[in-house]
């Protein structure tokens, strides 16, 4: 991988520009509130807005700065590659139709938790029976139905995905084997881990199966774009 690449690509120098930039404001402007409505909720919530779809791949959260650093270190070391080999028109396809797509996996994952505690799918109602569960129940629940989604995860997600179809047998380290593995393979281990804990709840909070989406959105993406 040739970092020099990774420095010369407007696309991602401008795009974790705005990351920070936006990272920054919501402490300067702290008293706005900014991430609570730039991040996306659930379409039956009422704070739901449209323009949500896309401003919530620029908001991280403020209590895990680990998040918007590992999002941006990974668009800086595999966005350069993708940018430079399609260029900037094709990358941007990459990144926003991934972190739509992994947003939209998402939101079908969640409401099916929703639909499957509570068999019914007005908010309203689920709020009222949110008593009858148990402790966990609440949690995961809760996490489904008003934890707002944020972050650039899943279309960073889909640059790595693209990046595993243009380079598969590329090695990089992946937590926790001590050696380097090929790129695709990596994406394997990656999706069924972020597959066995979502379904067993191993990290609530997370949006994995965002990371799913956008993962399988920039592969399939990347192989449109290597047959034209």
């Amino acid at each position: 991988m040739n970092i020099y690449t990774n420095f010369n690509s407007d696309a991602v120098k401008h795009l974790i520009s705005i990351n920070i930039l936006v990272y920054t404001a919501t402490f300067v402007f702290s008293q706005y509130k900014i991430e609570s409505f730039l991040s996306l909720y659930h379409p039956l919530d009422e704070r739901f807005e449209l323009y949500q779809i896309l401003t919530h791949m620029f908001v991280h959260s403020k209590r895990l700065f680990l998040h918007i650093i590992f999002n941006m270190l990974a668009l800086f070391m595999f966005g350069g590659q993708i940018e430079t080999l399609l260029g900037i028109k094709k990358f941007m396809i990459i990144y926003f139709f991934s972190g739509f797509f992994a947003a939209l996996l998402q939101i079908i994952f969640n409401t099916s938790v929703m639909y499957y505690f509570l068999h019914t799918l007005d908010f309203y109602q689920a709020k009222k029976a949110l008593d009858s569960l148990n402790e966990e129940q609440k949690i995961t629940l809760y996490s489904s139905m008003y934890s707002p989604m944020m972050g650039a995860s899943g279309a960073v997600s889909g640059v790595v995905g693209a990046f595993a179809r243009f380079f598969p047998e590329h090695k990089i380290f992946i937590l926790p084997f001590p050696f380097p593995i090929a790129v695709e393979k990596a994406i394997m281990i990656f999706i069924f881990g972020s597959f066995l804990s979502a379904i067993l709840n191993l990290a609530p909070g997370v949006a994995h199966f965002a990371h799913i989406g956008g993962i399988l959105s920039g592969y399939f993406i990347g192989s449109f774009f290597l047959k034209r």
